[in-house]
């Protein structure tokens, strides 16, 4: 049964249940009128709640929003897990940038080469190259020295990246947009 069908069928029955019980109190015709002018409007309410519903589930995420969704969920994940707090902080940065980043470069060149690696540096680099790799890890291996130094590396190199980018946006430089792009696919092979 589809959904029209199911929403036809309640409003009969809610319709034909406000006539018995409104005859008890009210004339049969006068107890009908009343059920048949709320049923009418039960069916409103309803089907706008229903179209509302069909309407929000159909309108797809744009990129920018899939990447916002990314990088929330891994950074709920990264919480979850007992790690060092510096590279929780550390992560956490580097999603706070990416986050502050990816409306403005979406804004000032929805186009570009660059706003699709940003998006896919949110949705792909950062969060299954490097957070879940190390969140894989076992206990000791994430409190090593050595993985913690690994990692905080590569997350420098990450946020000088993302400072460089920064600074492309603030200085309106579209022209570097592509320049950069370029290079930010080759240095983290996205």
């Amino acid at each position: 049964m589809n959904s029209t069908t199911r929403l036809y069928a309640i409003v009969i029955a809610i319709a034909i249940t406000l006539t018995v019980l409104l005859s008890f109190f009210l004339s049969y015709p006068l107890s009908l009128v009343v059920a048949l002018v709320l049923a009418v409007i039960i069916y409103f309410i309803l089907n706008k709640s229903e179209s509302e519903d069909e309407e929000a589930a159909e309108t797809p995420l744009t990129a920018n929003q899939l990447a916002i969704e990314s990088l929330l969920a891994v950074n709920l994940e990264l919480r979850k897990t007992l790690m060092p707090e510096q590279m929780r902080d550390a992560f956490e940065q580097i999603i706070d940038q990416l986050l502050d980043i990816l409306p403005v470069v979406a804004e000032q060149d929805p186009d570009s080469e660059l706003v699709w690696v940003i998006n896919r540096m949110a949705t792909e680099y950062l969060p299954e190259k490097s957070i879940r790799p190390y969140l894989a890890l076992d206990h000791s291996s994430r409190h090593d020295q050595a993985s913690v130094a690994a990692a905080t590396e590569a997350l420098a190199g990450m946020k000088k990246e993302l400072d460089d980018v920064e600074e492309i946006l603030a200085s309106r430089k579209t022209n570097e947009f592509n320049a950069k792009a370029k290079f930010l696919k080759q240095r983290f092979d996205i």
